[in-house]
């Protein structure tokens, strides 16, 4: 095993310095006095190599799966913590929200248990990069194409979370890990859901006592500050304050005191961005940053649909029309209600701090504050113009009232304004009728009515697509109401868009109600492509075997061949290897492909020449590789140097059948 330095590292859970959690010369020799774990074999398969980190709670190791060879990063919870139920809870809480997200941009969980000294263990993924922390801290802010690149990724992985009931609620820069994958050096990878928010059937378990407030206040929702119940809007605003500091280099609050950053949280209109930073852009990020749920982008496809309106056009000449906020379905950020409690204590990863009353008592007043006002739309667009001059700041008496001169000035410009468009408007409408019949009023509104976003048919089309927003509107169906053309398109559309495993699930619906569709080339591509992945490719396998017939059989067969060999896709091609080598796939393979498979057995001379009349008969490129191994005339007996297949050489039979294969194409999937 090559070390690798600690700096470099970072696995699939987020594990404090001891220092954070716990401080002196006590927690050291609480350390030392723990068991080491190095070169045992967990759960009779996990062998601990190295100590990746460790903190108050569990530390976590380098570990390679004995058979399968796999290498992953196993946490532990100290021994001592199994007593405390709610440390249990959140450790098995973390186990859950990862093993039920299969995303490409979300760290997956493969296995969790408890040992036979009573601690628990989570078997992560391992991962080898930086932190967007260690990012930030090391090169400053980054340039605006490349922090929406990441946080399009971010808002990618809750998309995944959120559509599987989970809340973050702890979203930060040291949760998030930026690795070099297919060209991608910022490829993300989201960590830590030990304190997410999790629907469980409609059931809601509490991770601990009414009182409690969890995240970190830097990155914390104003409502999640407040200890009101949250919903995955929450995790928007998070992403917020994140892009806010990819951007900027500094978070929007920041004090030594937390009570301060909770208070501005919830009070306190951020900074402005810096000039340099596109408008556009800035005033998406303030949206993030609304203090009122309802004002932010409502899901985290509206996010990604806005960011990849700025890769349509340049940076810095982005048009406002790119900026519209998508308007959310009815159904879309209901809050995943678990009650609504105040503050009494704040979890920061795997720190709780108590807050004393005086604490307590300044974050209600935070909370009955009502915030800044906000001016109305004639202040915001006249306001500044005119505050600028003193003398038209002074109020002057008005029906009783104290009003600015400034705004006795605006209104009386907006009177003249009007004027002016009346008239202008006469004489252009004199103009016109003298020249021609004006239309009528039906084709003025039908020529500039919007385009329907409430038909059906066109959010389907669209939806199918990858357009995020009719994705949206499609997923607030109920189910039972879907057709098979609506669960088409949802699978097709979340391949587009690269949610392989919603895809899935789509398909199999649409299927289910009508196997005709296993006919699509295209729905067969996109089962293909869920199928290369390690996430997905079990249940890809399984769709494909069992709706797609003889193509399903090809299409495992294909992602086989295809993999066994490639460095990148060893965890796919151990899977398919599986399928391949059982007995699911002869009871749907076509002929085609039994000759390609049972040559692939054939080990001794008769068996060989015993295929030779169906591969003549059936044989196609899947069986040339074998076929013509046969024709070598070595590999057998003393040094290798003997004749392994010397029955074949007599008679036209050998290379007659791999002349047939040569002329038949192998099924393709693209």
């Amino acid at each position: 095993m090559v070390d690798t330095p600690r700096e470099r590292v970072a696995e699939a859970a987020a594990v404090p310095e001891p220092s954070v959690v716990k401080g002196g010369a006590a927690a050291d020799s609480e350390a030392e006095d723990r068991p080491s774990l190095l070169g045992e074999v967990l759960a009779g398969r996990y062998r601990i190599d190295r100590l990746l980190g460790q903190g108050g709670m569990g530390a976590v190791f380098l570990a390679e799966h004995v058979h399968m060879r796999k290498v992953v990063a196993v946490k532990v919870l100290h021994r001592e913590m199994t007593y405390l139920q709610e440390v249990v809870a959140r450790f098995e809480r973390e186990a859950v929200a990862a093993a039920r997200i299969e995303h490409a941009h979300v760290a997956a969980a493969t296995d969790f248990g408890r040992l036979e000294d009573g601690s628990f263990y989570l078997v992560l993924e391992y991962i080898e990069g930086k932190s967007l922390r260690q990012m930030l801290d090391e090169g400053g802010p980054f340039s605006t194409d490349r922090a929406l690149h990441v946080a399009s990724q971010i808002a990618d992985a809750l998309s995944a979370a959120h559509a599987a009931g989970i809340v973050h609620r702890d979203l930060k820069p040291d949760n998030v890990m930026l690795i070099d994958r297919d060209g991608d050096p910022l490829f993300v990878k989201v960590l830590d859901f030990g304190i997410a928010k999790i629907e469980l059937g409609g059931t809601q378990s509490p991770l601990t006592q009414m009182g409690s407030v969890f995240g970190t206040p830097e990155y914390m929702a104003p409502e999640q500050a407040a200890g009101t119940p949250v919903d995955a809007r929450a995790d928007l605003y998070t992403l917020g304050v994140i892009l806010y500091e990819m951007l900027s280099g500094r978070t929007p609050f920041s004090d030594d005191d937390l009570v301060v950053v909770l208070t501005r949280q919830m009070t306190a209109d951020p900074p402005a961005l810096p000039a340099s930073i596109d408008p556009n852009v800035a005033a998406l990020v303030m949206q993030l940053l609304a203090k009122n749920p309802d004002e932010r982008p409502q899901t985290a496809l509206d996010l990604m649909a806005r960011i990849e309106a700025f890769s349509a056009v340049a940076i810095g000449s982005s048009p406002l029309s790119a900026m519209v906020p998508v308007t959310p379905s009815p159904d879309v950020g209901a809050p995943l209600s678990t009650g609504a409690p105040s503050v009494g204590e704040v979890a920061f990863g795997e720190t709780v701090l108590s807050l004393s009353g005086e604490d307590l008592a300044r974050l209600e007043a935070a909370k009955a504050s009502s915030g800044p006002k906000k001016p109305g739309p004639i202040s915001q667009l006249l306001g500044p113009l005119f505050a600028k001059a003193p003398v038209l700041k002074d109020p002057v008496s008005l029906g009783g009232q104290q009003v600015p001169v400034w705004a006795i000035a605006a209104a009386g410009l907006v009177f003249v304004g009007l004027l002016f468009v009346i008239a202008f408007g006469a004489l252009v409408a004199t103009g016109v009728s003298a020249e021609r019949p004006g239309p009528s009023a039906s084709s003025v509104a039908a020529a500039t009515a919007p385009p329907s976003q409430g038909d059906p048919d066109a959010i389907t089309k669209r939806a199918a697509e990858g357009d995020r927003d009719a994705l949206t509107k499609l997923q607030a169906r109920p189910d039972a109401q879907r057709s098979s053309a609506e669960w088409r398109a949802l699978g097709r559309g979340f391949s587009v868009i690269g949610h392989t495993k919603p895809s899935l699930d789509a398909y199999k619906k649409a299927l289910a109600l009508d196997p005709g569709l296993a006919k699509e080339r295209t729905l067969q591509a996109d089962v293909r492509r869920a199928a290369t992945s390690s996430a997905t490719a079990s249940e890809a396998f399984e769709l494909a075997l069992a709706h797609l017939g003889s193509r399903g059989a090809d299409l495992v067969y294909d992602v086989w061949s295809q993999t066994r060999s490639a460095k990148d896709g060893q965890e796919v091609a151990r899977i398919a290897k599986g399928v391949v080598e059982g007995a699911a796939i002869r009871a749907k393979a076509s002929q085609h492909l039994l000759v390609a498979l049972d040559l692939a057995k054939a080990k001794t001379c008769p068996n060989a020449k015993a295929l030779l009349p169906r591969a003549k008969q059936f044989g196609d490129a899947r069986s040339l590789g074998k076929l013509r191994s046969f024709s070598a005339r070595n590999g057998c007996g003393f040094l290798s140097l003997g004749d392994c297949y010397p029955c074949l050489r007599t008679g036209d039979d050998l290379s007659e059948a791999i002349k047939a294969a040569e002329g038949r194409k192998a099924p393709t999937f693209e």
